[in-house]
């Protein structure tokens, strides 16, 4: 039974690590480009990080976060929008709407904003 069974295994394993090889070459090789563009001084930095977290790593396991990617999230539409609008300064729709009437409107809305208003809400504020 056991000799039925180390077959498949062996099969898989040897996929695996043919796997994993190639993987490690196309890591090294993306590696390698980043070091290359990188400016020195990060690079110097990054190997300063590394050689502190692998010391540390025993001691305080979270010291080997450093390798989690650290990527900041895309501004969403609403949150562009708002950014244009804030930057522009611009209040287009008073061309349509006397400036009374665009007050009243713009004072109701500031008075329903909440402690943490939502993007939807600012934008709506920085619109009028």
């Amino acid at each position: 039974m056991h000799v039925r069974l180390a077959h498949p295994v062996a099969k898989f394993l040897s996929r695996k690590l043919k796997e994993a090889i190639k993987g490690a070459a196309e890591s090294k090789l993306a590696f390698d480009n980043l070091n290359d563009t990188a400016h020195p001084e990060m690079v110097i930095l990054w190997k300063a990080e590394e050689a502190l977290a692998h010391a540390n790593r025993v001691e305080d396991p979270t010291a080997m976060d450093i390798y989690e990617v650290r990527l900041e999230k895309a501004p969403t539409r609403k949150q562009q929008e708002l950014h244009l609008l804030q930057a522009q300064n611009c209040p287009d729709h008073l061309v349509i709407n006397p400036p009374e009437e665009s007050q009243i409107s713009l004072s109701r809305d500031v008075k329903r904003l909440e402690m943490h208003p939502t993007d939807m809400q600012l934008l709506k504020v920085a619109r009028c």
